[in-house]
């Protein structure tokens, strides 16, 4: 046997065993969401006074993923697989909507609870549609919607939208998170004062 070939059958495995321990790790994943919990002793219980359908959040393509996506003012976008939703943004959107609305006006979601017609509390239909939902890194985290709101059975509709940003000095993919988890209750509380207005009569409940 050759030097080379017994120099090579004797350095092998030790060449070979940090590729195998390279191959066993992988960076942790880090979950992010944008419902946080309430401090303790401030969730408001009892009764409803407002009923309302609030329809699944539509949202763009390019925010289904799990991962959490950072972009450039150029346009280009950077997808973090090691930073991810918790779950789906339009369900965390949703829920936000929800507990802001019982806050606000104590409003019970009936989406997946229909109840009878003719139940005696005002009934509403609520359908939110999330726009933008940005982070750029060293410029801002912005969050846009756009919903209607409609009295049951035939009542007139009402066409919101609010846009919201908030500066974002670093690229840390938390601080990235949390900016946008901030703009996301800052739209659900808006969705939530606007039901207040309608629920008083004001003519127009988006301002």
């Amino acid at each position: 046997m050759s030097f080379a070939r017994f120099l090579l059958r004797l350095t092998g495995p030790a060449l070979l065993l940090p590729l195998l321990v390279a191959c066993g790790t992988s960076t942790p994943v880090r979950y992010h969401t944008l419902v946080r919990p309430d401090p303790a002793g401030t969730e408001v219980s009892g009764s409803a006074r407002v009923l309302v359908e609030i329809l699944p959040v539509a949202v763009p393509d390019s925010i289904t993923r799990d991962a959490l996506v950072l972009n450039t003012a150029a346009g280009q976008v950077t997808v973090l697989e090691s930073d991810r939703w918790l779950a789906p943004v339009s369900d965390g959107l949703r829920q936000l909507v929800a507990d802001s609305l019982w806050r606000t006006v104590r409003a019970a979601d009936t989406y997946q609870a229909p109840v009878p017609a003719g139940t005696p509390v005002p009934r509403y239909r609520l359908a939110l549609r999330l726009e933008r939902f940005d982070a750029v890194p060293g410029q801002a985290a912005t969050v846009v919607g756009s919903w209607t709101l409609r009295g049951l059975p035939d009542g007139p509709v009402q066409i919101c939208r609010w846009a919201g940003a908030q500066s974002l000095p670093g690229a840390d993919a938390t601080t990235a998170a949390a900016a946008l988890a901030d703009g996301s209750r800052r739209l659900a509380d808006r969705v939530a004062e606007s039901l207040r207005r309608a629920v008083e009569g004001a003519a127009d409940a988006c301002s």
